[in-house]
């Protein structure tokens, strides 16, 4: 089940239904909903890149135009959203919740702890970036990151 979208923006309808369920992970349809431009049709398009390191991404698209990206990958024990954010090439960002996310005009990064010998990893990053941010969206996409992020954790194959 999902939220039907038929609110106002910018003079413009938002008339797609958001799912309650993000490429595997389960997200309030609100907290989706607030990054997102109007449009028609929303399809949701899950992938995952191969190699020793794979990394998994989810976008989000509006019209055919991807709107909403979460990219998430497997990083060293230790690493923080500040770094993830640095190697994501991501650099103008400020740190909130005591480092537990780093922010930018238009991207939000976390991590999760999650040990996986078979990736070399002790921890798992998320990014969620937004294509066209309407204004300070830094708390919205703290709190879509922060659902996203908890729910998705829960189907790695982490090792404690």
């Amino acid at each position: 089940m999902g939220l039907a979208l038929s609110g106002c923006s910018a003079g413009e309808k938002k008339n797609y239904t958001v799912p309650q369920e993000l490429c595997g992970a389960k997200v309030t349809p609100g907290l989706t909903s607030a990054l997102l431009p109007a449009g028609d049709k929303l399809r949701v398009e899950p992938s995952q890149s191969g190699g020793p390191s794979p990394r998994q991404f989810c976008d989000v698209l509006v019209d055919g135009n991807i709107e909403l990206k979460v990219e998430g990958g497997w990083q060293p024990s230790g690493t923080t959203a500040q770094q993830a954010a640095s190697k994501a090439l991501t650099f103008e960002t400020r740190s909130t919740e005591g480092g537990r996310f780093a922010l930018s005009d238009d991207k939000a990064f976390t991590v999760v702890d999650c040990a996986n010998a078979e990736h070399k990893a002790g921890r798992f990053s998320f990014e969620v970036a937004i294509s066209h941010p309407d204004g300070d969206i830094g708390e919205k996409t703290q709190r879509f990151l922060a659902a996203f992020s908890e729910s998705y954790a829960k189907k790695l194959p982490c090792r404690n």
